[in-house]
């Protein structure tokens, strides 16, 4: 049994009073090799789970060294390099991680759980090169042997999107509030003015009613708004797929668009090719996007300026664009353009009874088409909304 193969056996040569012996041996061989495999076997099924985790884990000797980091710790934490033998400290630049293994080995702690921010270098690690805050949850406990500590094992969660999320609910809720607040107050400050008897004075209560006509009508389209974005965003808006020609979805656009254009002073031009393919979409859904970019582009315009509604087949896609002659979005702006409740000039867009949602209603309805919606804009030019709708197969 030398070397520790199991596999050999006794033979029996010299007396038969050894052959009991042997048998035991030979059994007791056996027993031991089979303990062995399973032994491996159960090493083997322990290690593919630490490794396929989708948890980070981390594995610390007694000395405060690391014995294993599965793969997606790894990924979390853009580590190329061997951990196996090193501090923590020499693989993340992170004086928190250190500090919780540092608790737990000195048993100061039995059990720990922290949030901590990590701030990741730019690495060329799986194609990554950008410099990335990631939010982790890491849970560490000791581990023992023979009534003293052999070591610590760490396990991390990644909830940089979960913390995002919350963050962007908190500012949906602290911007509704806002927008819903302003519409209401002036509605009841004036109310309350007519009512302490400016209702008498003919020339200003007409004034006054108008003014809370028009914020009425400008908070029933915020919960308008907020109603079809909430449905679209959670999925329930159901969209009813056919195959329709764009041109007389955008004519009906246009015909409900004609009076604020010409109160506006704005031309607004077709273009639109008489042979354009059809396409699948849902009617209803695809007029309000084309409502939401052509109002804004009638709005946002100057006197006598114009807008142009074209649109184009490419190999794949049906390609439309709204095109205006108005006062242009700054290019810091621009990338934000489509985000809930973003305003460029928030006076102006208050003045002229925008959302704020628009914008990010047209993206998702594009997004639920299989297209994309894009902008072009020059500050003082105008601007030029594109959006397409794949093609019929």
């Amino acid at each position: 049994m030398a070397g520790g193969d199991f596999s050999k056996r006794i033979s029996i040569t010299a007396r038969e009073e050894m052959g009991d012996l042997a048998d035991s041996l030979n059994g007791m061989s056996q027993r031991v090799q089979s303990k062995m495999e399973d032994f491996i076997a159960d090493k083997s099924r322990l290690e593919a789970v630490f490794l396929s985790m989708f948890d980070g884990v981390m594995i610390i000797d007694g000395k405060g060294a690391v014995i294993l980091m599965n793969r997606t710790l790894k990924e979390f934490l853009r580590v190329e390099q061997d951990a196996a033998g090193k501090k923590p400290l020499e693989v993340v630049r992170n004086i928190e991680i250190q500090e919780i293994i540092d608790n737990v080995l000195n048993l100061n702690s039995r059990f720990e759980s922290r949030e901590i921010t990590v701030l990741i270098h730019p690495a060329k690690f799986h194609g990554m090169n950008q410099q990335e805050e990631k939010t982790l949850l890491v849970h560490a406990t000791p581990v023992f042997r023979e009534q003293r500590c052999d070591g610590a094992v760490l396990v991390f969660h990644d909830i940089t999107e979960l913390r995002r999320l919350e963050k962007v609910r908190r500012d949906f809720v602290a911007n509704v509030s806002h927008e819903l607040r302003t519409p209401v107050s002036t509605i009841r400050g004036y109310a309350e003015t007519l009512l302490e008897g400016a209702l008498e004075d003919k020339a200003h209560a007409r004034e006054f009613l108008k003014i809370i006509y028009d914020d009425s009508d400008r908070l029933a389209k915020l919960i308008n708004d907020l109603l079809d974005l909430s449905r679209i965003e959670s999925g329930t808006l159901s969209l009813n797929f056919q195959e329709q020609a764009l041109g007389p979805v955008i004519d009906r656009v246009l015909t409900g668009m004609h009076q604020e254009a010409q109160r506006q002073s704005v031309q607004i031009k077709k273009e639109i090719p008489a042979d354009l393919p059809r396409v699948k979409i849902d009617e209803t859904a695809v007029a309000q996007v084309m409502f939401n970019l052509v109002e804004n582009a009638v709005k946002y315009n100057k006197k006598g300026g114009s807008v142009t509604i074209a649109a184009r087949e490419t190999p794949r896609h049906i390609e439309v664009s709204v095109a205006d002659t108005g006062i242009g979005i700054p290019q810091e702006d621009l990338p934000r353009i489509f985000e809930r409740f973003y305003r460029v000039d928030k006076a102006r867009s208050r003045e002229l009874g925008g959302t704020g949602l628009g914008l990010s209603i047209v993206k998702h309805i594009i997004q639920a088409h299989d297209g994309k919606v894009t902008v072009e804009s020059e500050l003082g030019k105008g601007s030029t909304f594109r959006f397409t709708l794949p093609q019929n197969p």
